[in-house]
């Protein structure tokens, strides 16, 4: 893209690969899926770009490039969190404790009823 003086813009659009500030949907990363998601993180970091569109996100924050780095840390913490095998409550306090400022929390729950075996109660907050 190419801006008004005749500058690269250097825009990526981040799609489902990259996130602003809203929780990530891991329901569909069991297996290898955190780790094929952090290789495409890989190729938008690679682009260097000055913008990045992300396909989900929060309307009051810019399309700065940080939020790629944001998403790799997002999606390194939850292959952290869930290497501990926690349960699935646990999974959801660590995530809105490590980022308590994202938007839909409620996605962080739903991706932890499809990564994590039945055996604990919905949460009441």
């Amino acid at each position: 893209m190419i801006d008004g003086g005749g500058r690269l813009m250097r825009v990526a659009a981040g799609g489902d690969v990259i996130y602003n500030n809203v929780h990530q949907s891991l329901a569909e990363s069991a297996g290898d899926g955190l780790q094929a998601w952090l290789r495409a993180v890989e190729k938008v970091e690679a682009l260097r770009p000055r913008h990045v569109v992300a396909g989900h996100k929060d309307d009051r924050r810019p399309d700065d490039p940080m939020i790629v780095a944001e998403t790799r840390g997002y999606l390194e913490a939850a292959g952290e969190l869930l290497a501990t095998g926690p349960s699935r409550r646990r999974y959801l306090d660590g995530m809105l404790a490590r980022f308590p400022d994202r938007l839909n929390p409620t996605i962080a729950w739903l991706s932890a009823l499809r990564l994590l075996p039945d055996g604990d109660a919905t949460p009441t907050s």
